[in-house]
């Protein structure tokens, strides 16, 4: 079983020696060559929390858990392409309702747990069906109406109706991973921070607070690593992470945020850095049930308030893109014609709240205490209180955060909308009624549905991306999510990393690479 690492008085206080230490170029403490010729070392800017694919949330866990569970089907990491994974092939009907999966035999769960087989699979699926799991991504598998096993290799998967972007649902990633029917029953409530999966690495220790080991599965089905381990080790400041990376006592830099940091690792010597544009877009949430936010006029007069520009601009110089609506230009079936711009027009918002009678408006923004969340929505709210509503913003731990925003008792909330270039990943998840809290659809918006199930009909791209485009228009017109920008994904590595692929998931996945000399 996995091991979780409490840390004591005492081993805190050394971590912020270590941490403090860092700052001056003495590192971890290590020298390089201690951690062996094929360990990956590899920075996180906060700790992991939830390894179960069925509750699964924020991009850390996300990044361990791609490292640890396979799917039906994946993402190639560099061209988004949807290629075999733990199937080796699937047929659809000729009606485009039963999808009929063949298995890759000899598979094996990591820490003997026996062999994988289509029971597994139908566990996965059956299990976030299953209102009492509480999975957040119930809504993604929502027009799944029967799984079949008619023998171990083989899986049927039965819609309600076609659809012709289901693939998506079943690549590795949250709802797409596959797990253990033993392990999840055997484990229990454990699971959750105890994962046993199929991929390249297994889950071996969790040190709280401070790090993540993998080691890897030499018994993997797609040929074992070139690494031996990886440690995800948490960093909190971007500095000190810099730093790290520029001495070689870190050899990956995961998601840099900070303007300074980005340009600093620009220029340093025997660095890469990476900048790919994400499948992400950071949004304000409005919860439309919610006093005077149930009034459209409340809620576009708050997006004409917002100067989304000078937030990129300034905030984050430059190192976000303008969102018109929650998808970008990333996902294939984008298309921004015809949806409504909200230009920055303090005046217009205070016409809107004044024909909506509405004045001595509080509002609070909740959102999550990580960087960069926990500082850009100050000038949002500095923003809304210049048009008279009475702005505030609540920072909670990760934890509090996905329990308040399940309640679905926010007036609004930040989130960024991260995942695979499936368009419907995130509609669903903000819009569909599905999602409602305790899913993700804080806005409680309701009106997504029927045209979600019509892009899920159509037979091509062309089909789909002319009805999410009807979509975007509309929910750019109600305004339930306001977008904030469109992200970009940076990473930085050091000159003996070989073979890194930055995908646009907005997570790191070591899995291909290997070290220089080792």
């Amino acid at each position: 079983m996995a091991e979780t690492e409490m840390m004591s008085g005492i081993g805190r206080r050394a971590w912020m020696a270590s941490a403090a230490a860092l700052a001056f170029g003495a590192g971890f403490g290590v020298p390089v060559m201690a951690q062996g010729a094929r360990t990956l070392r590899v920075r996180f800017g906060s700790d992991i929390s939830v390894l179960d694919p069925a509750r699964i949330f924020q991009i850390e866990n996300q990044s361990i858990a791609g490292h640890i569970y396979n799917g039906l089907v994946q993402y190639d990491q560099r061209t988004n392409e949807i290629v075999p994974d733990l199937s080796t092939g699937h047929e659809v009907s000729a009606d485009g309702t039963v999808w009929t999966f063949r298995l890759r035999p000899n598979v094996t769960w990591h820490k003997n747990f026996g062999p994988f087989t289509s029971d597994d699979v139908k566990f996965s699926f059956e299990r976030v069906l299953d209102p009492a799991t509480g999975s957040l991504y119930r809504g993604q598998l929502a027009g799944l109406k029967e799984i079949q096993t008619p023998d171990p290799l083989t899986v049927r998967l039965v819609l309600e109706a076609p659809n012709s972007g289901f693939l998506h649902k079943l690549c590795a990633f949250n709802q797409g991973w596959i797990v253990s029917r033993r392990a999840v029953t055997e484990i229990g409530e454990r699971y959750t921070m105890n994962p046993i999966g199929t991929g390249p690495f297994v889950f071996d220790r969790w040190t709280t607070g401070n790090e993540v080991r993998l080691v890897a599965n030499t018994a993997y089905f797609g040929g074992a690593p070139a690494l031996t381990d990886i440690i995800f080790r948490v960093v909190r400041d971007e500095t000190a992470a810099a730093i790290a990376l520029e001495n070689r006592e870190l050899d990956v830099f995961f998601a840099l945020q900070s303007p300074d940091v980005i340009e600093r690792l620009r220029r340093a010597n025997g660095v890469t850095l990476l900048d790919r544009p994400a499948n992400n877009t950071a949004n304000l949430v409005l919860n439309t049930t919610a006093g005077p936010l149930a009034d459209v006029r409340v809620r576009r007069a708050m997006i004409h308030a917002l100067n989304r520009k000078a937030l990129i601009d300034g905030f984050f110089r430059g190192t976000k893109f303008e969102a018109t609506s929650v998808l970008t230009s990333t996902f294939q079936e984008f298309s921004d014609d015809g949806v409504p711009r909200y230009p920055y027009d303090p005046d217009r918002a205070r016409a809107l709240l004044r024909e909506a009678g509405v004045s001595n408006f509080r509002f609070e923004i909740t959102t999550v205490g990580l960087n960069p969340f926990d500082r850009f929505p100050v000038p949002l709210a500095n923003d809304l209180q210049q048009v008279g509503i009475q702005a505030t913003v609540r920072v909670l731990e990760r934890g509090a955060y996905v329990q308040a925003r399940s309640s679905g008792n926010l007036q609004s909330c930040i989130t960024a909308v991260v995942g695979p270039p499936d368009p419907d990943s995130p509609l669903v998840t903000l819009y569909h009624t599905r999602s409602h809290p305790p899913g993700l659809n804080t806005s409680r918006y309701d009106r997504a549905d029927a045209l979600l199930a019509e892009a899920a009909r159509a037979p091509d791209l062309a089909g789909r991306k002319a009805v999410y485009n009807r979509l975007l228009r509309q929910t750019m017109e109600d305004v339930p999510v306001i977008p904030l920008y469109a992200d970009r994904l940076f990473i930085a590595h050091g000159p003996n990393v070989q073979g890194f692929v930055q995908n646009s998931l907005f997570t790191v996945n070591a899995s291909p690479v290997s070290l220089r000399g080792a």
